[in-house]
């Protein structure tokens, strides 16, 4: 008497709900394990879209950093800034770059009648609104006759307004910055991103609202009064063409001192795509941890199959006896195991999205749940039941109908 696919559930899942607590510590390791996957896999997913989303708030992928090299050991005098003269040399050697940004970023106190502010002074180019991708909200930004002229302009952010001027209008005014007085021309936009409060607070870009820009030539003549360039920022034209523009801005720094590595050249696209590589390399590390409660609650399936082998001895001898081929008792008791743990992987997959709230509050990380997580969870869960089933599952194929009815 051949036994259906259909007869096979519902015999497990009667056996399964009629031992409630059995049930119950059986697929315990298998939710736990379950649960953990999904809450590892949605906060790895969360943190790599939180940083992508960061990077392309802060230029897009197409973005080149040059940058001097603090982990550097010099061991020559070559300088470790650039000049304005090398900068225009650098510029004309690539003009394949769609922008060319060089900064100079000084920390001055910022006043405006009583009132004062310390911040980031920023001399940049005109280029700086289509590198960062960031413009004005009201008034201008620098432009090229202010870079020829070193006006005495800035721009400044929401948050030098709000401290500075409150609700007064501060275009046309004038600010005095490190002892120089400057006519505000524009008001930033005002960044905002929502973000992990690793960043400070809820704004994962409020730093930005604390900065200001004036003209690199105002910065270099008239404030600073030195040609010390810390970094440029340059944009390809586009993402793909950024990983060859930065290998030739490379070998172009590199032959500007002499072959000593003092800069650090950094793609957007290449972080990013070094960004994914690891988050798939955290992903395979945490799935193996969440797998030691998967495997131990497949070992304790196992044993509990083994024991209930040994219970339904005399009615396993009755189905051979009647008929049962021994590929029906087999898939009786595979099926049962596997329909234990795609339960408990289930129960682990509710659990695990209804927490991640409580988790993204707790560790002050987003989480980011996605179908293809839940998918492999399940697979998992059902694997190990599948796994874990096979070795009861021919102990009670093989039983001998004779001993087994004799069985007490």
């Amino acid at each position: 008497m051949a036994i259906s696919l259909k007869e096979s559930l519902i015999v497990g899942f009667s056996d399964f709900w009629s031992r409630k607590i059995r049930s119950f510590v059986t697929i315990t390791g298998i939710v736990l394990g379950t649960m953990s996957i999904v809450v590892v896999l949605a906060m790895v997913n969360g943190i790599n879209q939180q940083t992508l989303r960061w990077m392309m708030e802060r230029g897009g992928l197409a973005k080149i950093t040059i940058r001097r090299d603090w982990e550097y050991d010099q061991k020559t005098n070559q300088k470790n800034y650039f000049s304005l003269k090398e900068v225009n040399l650098i510029r004309s050697l690539v003009p394949e770059a769609k922008y060319f940004n060089p900064r100079i970023r000084k920390y001055f106190k910022i006043s405006f009648s009583s009132n004062e502010y310390w911040g980031n002074v920023n001399g940049v180019l005109p280029d700086f609104e289509q590198v960062e991708e960031w413009g004005v909200e009201s008034g201008r930004f620098i432009n090229d006759y202010d870079i020829n002229n070193s006006n005495d302009v800035i721009c400044i952010g929401t948050d030098i307004v709000n401290e500075l001027f409150g609700n007064r209008d501060p275009l046309n005014e004038y600010i005095t910055v490190h002892g120089r007085r400057l006519q505000v021309i524009g008001v930033m936009k005002h960044r905002f991103m929502e973000g992990n409060k690793s960043f400070g607070n809820e704004n994962a870009l409020s730093y930005l609202n604390r900065r200001s820009f004036i003209p690199i030539s105002t910065m270099i003549y008239k404030i600073v009064r030195e040609d010390v360039i810390s970094s440029l920022e340059i944009k390809a034209v586009s993402p793909e063409a950024a990983p060859e523009l930065r290998m030739k801005l490379e070998a172009i720094v590199l032959n500007l001192r002499h072959g000593e590595p003092l800069f650090r050249i950094e793609s957007a696209q290449e972080e990013a795509v070094e960004m994914e590589e690891n988050a798939q390399k955290f992903q395979i590390i945490f799935f193996l941890i969440s797998a030691i409660s998967l495997l131990v609650g497949g070992i304790v399936i196992a044993n509990i199959m083994l024991a209930t082998i040994q219970e339904r001895t005399r009615e396993i001898g009755i189905r051979i006896a009647v008929g049962a081929r021994r590929i029906d008792v087999f898939t009786q008791f595979l099926v049962q195991t596997v329909l234990v743990t795609t339960i408990g992987g289930i129960v682990g997959i509710v659990l695990g999205l209804s927490i991640l709230s409580l988790v993204s509050g707790y560790l002050n990380i987003k989480m980011i749940a996605g179908f293809n997580m839940i998918f492999v969870a399940l697979i998992v869960s059902a694997g190990v039941g599948f796994i874990f089933g096979i070795i009861p599952a021919i102990i009670a194929s093989k039983l001998d109908p004779v001993e087994a009815l004799r069985y007490e």
